[in-house]
């Protein structure tokens, strides 16, 4: 082949690999063989109480979806024929296809007798009676989500602006409940109300969006980057409500690539919805199947602390994590101060009200006795939690007698000695011999042992699957391990 020729044609060749490239480059990330389908649905022009950004909230946010890989329908001013036509359609497709679901909706929501209502554009308010006829029930979209057996759905809801409704007597929206395959999130907390905005979107679609177009971030980051953002531009006015038992993996965009093809370091777990570690021995129907979607972590249990004010200053202590019907409950020592809060799950996340405007989102690893890190929303402190004992999963009974004592004090020497144990009706009783004789009285409480001895704080104790009893004290500057014999 003559030269000239052929360095035509690689040159030919070249280009059209650099245009491949570009257009592979640019193409919405999808994990392997993980359908993405979601409804998202706007509804501004009601006759009665018209709002001024969730078809702009709609559009975005279907734009996002759509850059990550997801089959997106959008609705926008749809009357309850159009919208109970779109959710059938959609929960048909995630029925038949599986994979990963959203649902979002932005427009009037209203909360009568505990039912939240997806509002669609009508003429005329309706009245209390009239609006579960003229209306579309939450909990039936995220029922038929539920009912499809694919892996994931994701419901949102910016629906609680106001409540155009005289007479009902209600504000905000009533919890959703989640679960292993559904992750819930309200524009605000429960029963508050929240804001519609004065540019293009509402502030928590602003957020959103923002997140679900940056490359790398998982489920939970989305979702604690908005609620962050919308926190701080309201300046605590609204705060992001989330929920759920998921404990899978799932990437909405896919990180960049890096130049010369590899990816580009990322935070985020890999982006699949990823089976449990081990397969059931017996094959389960599509939608009984268990996936990692169904694995809680461990951590309940007894944990140091490590943290920064919102001044600069750091702090230590100790802080026990026991089990509640829908979260976690929190207590800590930080020096003579005691701090007590309730943590919900948003998969692997755990947002903590403590009494204070701000709460604090905690993330964490998928296995047990994970690092949880902490952050304020308002993104003035931080705090590590590092678990030093976990507590054993399901009941267990505290045994009564006699136990070896080995221990450490807050000035890093170390004891030794013996400890008797009895039962006196809900409480127990502790008598330590330790070269000095103690006493204290203990409260068992989801396997977490707390002790008055007489001190400024407890000694906790977590109480292990082999009835050992390992605990800190002196907020968490001391240690003891109780072996029975």
């Amino acid at each position: 082949m003559p030269r000239p020729v052929r360095a035509a044609i690689h040159s030919l060749v070249a280009m059209l690999f650099a245009v491949a490239t570009a257009v592979v480059g640019v193409a919405p990330a999808r994990a392997a063989g993980e359908p993405r389908t979601a409804l998202i649905v706007g509804n501004a022009a009601y006759g009665f109480a018209p709002l001024a950004n969730p078809v702009n909230d709609a559009t975005d946010v279907a734009a996002a979806l759509r850059q990550s890989g997801f089959d997106v329908t959008l609705a926008t001013n749809a009357d309850q024929a159009a919208l109970q036509a779109a959710v059938k359609r959609f929960t048909d497709t995630l029925k038949a296809r599986g994979g990963v679901g959203m649902f979002f909706f932005a427009g009037h929501g209203i909360q009568v007798g505990g039912e939240n209502y997806i509002v669609p554009v009508m003429a005329k308010a309706p009245t209390p009676e009239e609006l579960r006829a003229a209306s579309v029930a939450a909990s039936d979209v995220v029922d038929a989500m539920t009912a499809a057996g694919n892996a994931l759905n994701i419901v949102v809801l910016d629906a609680c602006r106001d409540n155009p409704l005289p007479g009902t007597g209600t504000k905000g929206l009533s919890r959703i409940d989640s679960g292993a395959r559904v992750f819930v999130s309200f524009s605000t907390s429960p029963g508050a109300v929240a804001l519609d905005g004065e540019g293009r979107n509402s502030p928590y679609t602003k957020h959103l969006a923002r997140a679900l177009l940056t490359p790398g971030l998982n489920l939970e980051d989305t979702f604690k980057r908005t609620l962050k953002g919308v926190y701080q531009e309201t300046s605590g006015k609204q705060t992001p409500w989330l929920s759920s038992s998921f404990f899978g993996d799932f990437v909405f965009r896919e990180a960049a690539l890096a130049p010369g093809g590899g990816p580009r370091p990322s935070p985020a777990p890999p982006p699949s919805v990823g089976p449990a570690p081990a397969p059931p021995p017996v094959a389960a129907p599509r939608d009984q199947r268990p996936t990692q979607a169904t694995i809680a972590p461990q951590l309940a249990g007894i944990y140091r602390a490590d943290g920064r004010n919102p001044d600069g200053s750091r702090y230590k202590g100790m802080v026990a994590l026991q089990p509640t019907a829908d979260g976690m409950r929190f207590t800590w020592w930080i020096g003579r101060q005691i701090f007590r809060g309730n943590g919900e799950f948003a998969g692997r996340m755990l947002v903590v009200n403590w009494g204070q405007k701000h709460p604090v989102v905690y993330s964490f690893g998928a296995g047990s006795g994970a690092v949880l890190d902490g952050e304020w929303a308002d993104g003035t402190a931080t705090e590590r939690l590092v678990p030093f004992a976990l507590a054993a999963p399901g009941r267990m009974t505290l045994q009564e007698g006699r136990y070896r004592v080995a221990g450490r004090n807050a000035d890093g020497s170390r004891y030794s000695g013996t400890l008797t144990l009895r039962r006196e009706g809900d409480l127990y009783r502790l008598n330590w011999k330790v070269g000095s004789s103690y006493q204290g009285t203990g409260r068992l409480d989801g396997n977490i042992l707390t002790v008055d001895w007489g001190a400024a704080t407890p000694v906790v104790y977590a109480l292990g699957s082999d009835g050992r009893l390992t605990g800190l004290w002196e907020a968490g500057r001391g240690e003891e391990v109780l072996t029975p014999e």
